[in-house]
């Protein structure tokens, strides 16, 4: 006969590995619960670009015409893409979605929804012809299709009839950038007693561009600066130029340090540029130097742009990619 202790203790050991048995069945049934919860949780937030800025989030239905766009480049680059999307979508009556990440958001407050690549898995690919050429095909979408825009799309002709939505809905400046702008060209003005003058941005973009000579990145020399002040000095009876650039030494020791100009020391801070992009927007007119970020900020002062006519150059690269009446809208003035 086995005794009352024995019994005693294979009873306990019995409930103790039934316990130990419960408890681990308990614990991995807590932890998906509480995957679960986190996942619903994280399905139903709003998303945040990588410096946290919320962004909301399209439902596109099955057949619900919708279109998207590649991002390649930098800042000027991405401006030439978001705009083409907005363009063509309008145009065409479907819905702009992103679902690509874009550093634009860290610079403005665009009303644009996220998409889902899921969304676009089965759409249609539409491409350009060459990145400074206008392709009238990219433009033409199916109402009912998704459409995903492929290419660097560099021509004002994708979205001229949305201009004004462009620079009073969409390519509005966060607060960071347009307060600065806005305190450190009144404060130029004070300074150098110009309180009433025009004021014109002057781009000097050196650096990377020197270095890409042979692609066609022809860069404006000293001659190009002087005869576009000015023209603008001729035009009006009180001027102010405010230079922003990347390469502020070369400036200062080549270009004029008279009483109508000042030079931005913001750059080397701002490594992205968006500071110099809020305070040259923020001009009434531009002179521009060579590349898409210039373009861009001519672009948005809405004003008179004066822009290098040997850029780019021919034969080259870059040259063979861009035709410039694509390019440049007629209005600018070529020096």
């Amino acid at each position: 006969m086995i005794s009352f202790g024995k019994r005693l203790y294979t009873k306990y050991t019995y409930y103790r590995i039934v316990y130990k048995k419960r408890i681990k069945e308990w614990t991995i049934l807590c932890g998906l619960l509480i995957g679960i919860g986190l996942l619903l949780m994280y399905s139903m937030r709003t998303p945040t670009t990588s410096t946290g800025n919320t962004v909301q989030v399209a439902s596109l239905r099955k057949n619900e015409g919708a279109a998207t766009v590649t991002f390649w480049g930098r800042t000027g680059n991405h401006m030439f893409e978001y705009s083409t999307l907005i363009g063509i979508a309008k145009r065409n009556n479907v819905t702009p979605v992103l679902v690509e990440g874009t550093g634009l958001w860290d610079c403005f407050d665009l009303p644009i929804k996220m998409g889902k690549k899921s969304d676009f898995e089965d759409s249609r690919i539409l491409t350009e012809y060459r990145p400074g050429y206008y392709t009238p095909r990219v433009t033409k979408l199916d109402p009912k299709e998704k459409s995903y825009i492929q290419g660097y799309l560099q021509s004002f002709k994708y979205f001229e009839d949305v201009k004004s939505e462009l620079l009073n809905k969409h390519f509005i400046f966060k607060p960071q950038y347009a307060n600065k702008a806005r305190e450190f060209i009144a404060d130029v003005r004070k300074k150098l007693n110009k309180e009433r003058a025009v004021t014109i941005g002057v781009h000097v973009r050196r650096g990377d561009l020197v270095r890409q000579n042979r692609k066609g990145y022809a860069i404006p020399q000293i001659p190009y600066f002087y005869r576009a002040m000015n023209y603008f000095r001729r035009k009006y009876n009180d001027v102010l130029f405010i230079i922003c650039t990347n390469d502020y030494h070369w400036s200062m020791d080549n270009l004029d340090d008279g009483p109508d100009i000042y030079y931005s020391p913001y750059y080397s801070a701002s490594l992205n540029g968006y500071l110099d992009l809020a305070i040259l927007g923020s001009m009434d007119h531009m002179i521009m130097s060579a590349g898409s970020f210039s373009w861009w900020a001519g672009y948005l002062t809405g004003g008179t742009v004066v822009y290098f006519h040997g850029y780019p150059r021919e034969n080259t690269v870059m040259g063979n990619t861009t035709n410039k009446p694509d390019y440049y809208p007629p209005n600018w003035v070529p020096l």
